[in-house]
């Protein structure tokens, strides 16, 4: 395997000032692509489209598919934009999200949703400073995500690991205390998504991964992979049996977890996408950002085994079925290969995700137990 969408590194723009790649998506036309584009050690982000190799920058602080974002974008740093889509603004103690219009009321339903649902003794959550068309105003979490601590080499292992471990008993305590009828009415009011609605957005990931790769020679292999990984996905979420639905944060994984100190509640934020799901679709999501940050040399093998260790045993705990955790991992790590694929300094580790499960550990040079186990 080899070919890789065709996205450049870094881009200049009209007065020739360089402005590096930081993320990038596909668009829905071969060589089309969204661009978040920022300036090392410059503050902030800018969104561009690129097409047929023409670079378009949108005007700075504005969208045409976010109108809130005008009037958001002087109140801080816009930290996150993907265009048309979803930005995100920081602002002093508080992030202002920009949706469109009808997306952020659904936002503000699912985050008011899991502030009910999450005790404050386990969890922390944004608290919904305020919210208008297409804005939603949130308090900033203190502390420091997982992510950064297992990236961090001044934190001590065994920081690390209780860390890990007071999200697992978190994580199992609050799915066991959701389940009290008092709960029922909030739980229920959730969206819900079953494994055909994730497999039908693993595969519009996939279709649009296979525009850009069209019937261009060189990516031959690339396709024969990534077909194989999601008839293996399809084949995996489709033929066992589901696991009961319970509340999902619905995009979870470290960097979405903060810790302040010891004694104090972690923080979780972001809940955008918060659903009724199988347990499985949030844990093998988290399990595979951490194989993710492994390929990215983020974590060190042995932070990786500890913090996957501990995924395992919530699972255990939650009696989550081996076979529906794997099915949920082989998605998330297909979605994330077909993703990661687009972003150029990330290309060539996201080769490994988009290969079958049975030639992944052989790729990465990992015996398969210690990638994918089962329990």
């Amino acid at each position: 395997m080899g070919w890789h969408p065709p996205v450049p590194a870094a881009v200049l723009d009209a007065d020739n000032l360089e402005w590096q790649v930081i993320r990038s998506w596909p668009d829905e036309s071969a060589e089309d692509y969204v661009l978040e584009l920022g300036i090392p050690g410059r503050a902030g982000v800018r969104a561009a489209h690129l097409r047929a190799g023409q670079l378009e920058f949108l005007r700075d602080g504005r969208d045409r598919r976010l109108p809130a974002l005008r009037r958001a974008s002087p109140l801080g740093v816009v930290v996150v934009h993907r265009a048309h889509k979803r930005a995100v603004v920081r602002a002093g103690e508080h992030h202002l999200k920009l949706f469109r219009a009808r997306q952020s009321d659904e936002a503000v339903g699912r985050h008011a949703r899991m502030n009910e649902l999450l005790g404050a003794g386990d969890f922390l959550t944004p608290e919904i400073v305020s919210s208008a068309p297409g804005c939603l105003t949130l308090m900033t979490l203190p502390g420091r995500s997982l992510f950064e601590l297992g990236i961090d080499p001044a934190v001590s292992d065994v920081v690390f690991e209780n860390a890990w471990q007071k999200w697992s008993r978190a994580w199992v305590r609050q799915h066991s205390l959701a389940l009290a009828p008092a709960h029922r009415p909030t739980l229920e009011a959730l969206p819900v998504r079953t494994a055909a609605v994730e497999l039908a957005r693993l595969q519009h990931t996939v279709n649009l991964w296979l525009v850009h790769a069209g019937d261009i020679p060189a990516a031959q292999a690339e396709r024969a992979a990534v077909r194989g990984a999601a008839g293996q996905a399809a084949q995996k979420l489709l033929q066992t049996d589901p696991d009961p639905l319970v509340w999902s944060h619905g995009d979870l994984h470290d960097k979405q977890i903060f810790t302040v100190d010891p004694g104090a509640p972690l923080g979780l934020l972001d809940f955008d996408e918060a659903c009724r799901a199988e347990a499985a679709a949030d844990l093998g999501n988290i399990a595979v950002h951490l194989q993710l940050r492994l390929h990215q040399h983020r974590l060190t093998a042995e932070r990786y085994q500890t913090a996957r260790r501990h995924v395992i045993a919530t699972a255990e705990e939650l009696h989550v079925t081996p076979a529906r955790f794997d099915a949920y991992a082989a998605t998330t790590r297909l979605r994330l290969g077909c993703l990661y694929s687009f972003r150029p300094q990330w290309a060539d580790l996201a080769e490994d995700f988009l290969i079958p499960d049975g030639e992944q550990a052989l790729a990465v040079g990992v015996p398969a137990a210690k990638v994918e186990p089962t329990y």
